[in-house]
């Protein structure tokens, strides 16, 4: 399996599509259902069609985007972090950002 080439619009995409199959139908106990990646990844590559990702590539940046926003939640609650609005970003002590980045491995 090749290594996946995603940016900021793909990942943006598929975070949409996440949001528009997010609903009880397509959830179960333990995540998405079967039926549930089988149309993202479909309707993802309708949308993309110059986009040559395969259903594990894409499962895969799916668990990448959700550890990342749970590693950034969590900074966010920390002592010396706070959320700038206005640059959408979290500003933070270079000590926060140091805990957070153990955290992700």
């Amino acid at each position: 399996q090749s290594r996946a080439s995603w940016n900021p619009g793909l990942e943006k995409a598929l975070v949409d599509l996440l949001h528009e199959h997010n609903n009880p139908h397509y959830r179960c106990q333990n995540g998405w259902t079967s039926e549930a990646w089988n149309k993202v990844v479909k309707e993802f590559r309708d949308r993309h069609p110059y986009v040559t990702m395969n259903k594990q590539q894409i499962q895969d940046k799916e668990k990448e985007l959700k550890r990342d926003y749970r590693l950034l939640k969590e900074a966010r609650k920390q002592s010396g972090a706070s959320g700038d609005n206005q640059r959408c970003m979290i500003v933070a002590d270079d000590a926060v950002w140091l805990c957070a980045y153990q955290m992700r491995k």
